[in-house]
């Protein structure tokens, strides 16, 4: 697979250019010729029909679209939408979609159109990581059919009814994202079982909301003042909040109604997470860990919230290969020095 660059500049570039050392004027025009292997890289600007960008845009195969990943997309922003027919959900008003292994990072994407999608992502397995999605007419992200997608480190906030929203039969990963100040931070429906962990769920209507016959693996997510509710269980769903041999870690507080909800009529299981017993509404069994809870994620540092490199530097610590600070800080932008290397390679080894 050969492996090439094209830029993108919306303000000097031009389409009739080459886009490898000269940009491109549009998006548009670098997709259409992108081939597996491909990086567009963006510069800031915004990107728009006003702009001769065509909408929805598509993202092909093994190619990746990147912004700016430290500011999680600022000023670099994709604006728009455009018509696409699911096979899963009929006409839809969506900016981009991706198939598999493409790769979306570092922009900011909304689309303001009535019912409008920012990302469409159906039966495919991108990854999605350090962008901004805000302001759509309907959710963030939507999640369909058999997709399984890492959805990793992204800010949702400001749109009109989800942050992120899956269903069908979709699995995959959401971890380390800020769903906040929406309808629902995160909604799950149908048959969807994917892991949701090490999420911040802050300020929005409802924090994660559960439907129909759902399964996902809930670990180490703060669901905190949302106002009609934190985790929301109704039909017949059955999240894992985990067992005695792996806590779930989740913090629920603050929430409006209740900080858990269960509607459905079967019991749920809590094992390993922080949550009030009065503020739990419908049958929830509490359970005991036999083994310490591990807080990873944005809880374990301090100084990692919101960084670019937190979700990296989470599965380091998983794998033992570093430690941070006995302060409960990383240090994410100190100097590397000798003392320090050999320091986290003895208390690994």
């Amino acid at each position: 697979m050969v492996k090439s660059i094209i830029h993108v500049n919306p303000v000097t570039g031009k389409d009739s250019d080459t886009g490898d050392t000269v940009p491109f004027k549009t998006l548009t025009k670098a997709l259409s010729i992108a081939t597996a292997g491909t990086t567009i890289h963006l510069a800031a600007g915004t990107y728009n029909a006003a702009r001769v960008e065509v909408f929805p845009l598509v993202i092909p195969k093994m190619v990746m679209v990147l912004g700016n990943e430290p500011t999680k997309g600022k000023d670099i922003v994709i604006s728009g939408s455009g018509n696409y027919v699911s096979p899963t959900f009929n006409r839809q008003n969506i900016t981009i979609r991706l198939d598999s292994k493409a790769q979306l990072r570092g922009v900011t994407v909304t689309n303001p159109g009535k019912l409008g999608t920012a990302l469409w992502i159906e039966s495919t397995s991108p990854i999605i990581a350090n962008n901004t999605f805000t302001r759509c007419g309907r959710e963030g992200i939507f999640v369909t059919g058999t997709a399984k997608p890492m959805i990793l480190d992204n800010v949702l906030i400001a749109n009109a009814s989800s942050g992120i929203f899956l269903v069908r039969n979709a699995k995959g990963e959401v971890r380390g994202n800020v769903c906040q100040k929406t309808g629902y931070g995160i909604a799950i429906s149908d048959s969807a079982a994917p892991l949701i962990a090490d999420n911040k769920i802050l300020g929005n209507r409802a924090g994660i909301v559960l439907m129909r016959q759902v399964q996902p693996v809930l670990r180490r997510n703060l669901i905190e003042n949302n106002t009609h509710g934190g985790l929301v269980v109704n039909g017949r769903a059955r999240p894992d909040l985990g067992n005695s041999q792996d806590p779930a870690g989740n913090i629920l507080r603050n929430n409006g109604k209740a900080d858990l909800q269960n509607s459905t009529s079967v019991s749920l299981v809590s094992v390993g997470n922080q949550l009030n017993p009065s503020r739990i509404e419908g049958a929830v069994e509490l359970r005991s860990s036999q083994v310490p809870v591990r807080q990873t994620g944005p809880f374990q540092f301090s100084d990692l919230a919101g960084h670019w490199a937190s979700q990296f530097i989470g599965e380091l610590v998983i794998r033992g290969l570093v430690s941070g600070f006995g302060d409960g800080t990383f240090k994410p932008e100190a100097n590397l020095t000798l003392s320090t290397v050999c320091s986290n390679y003895c208390q690994n080894i």
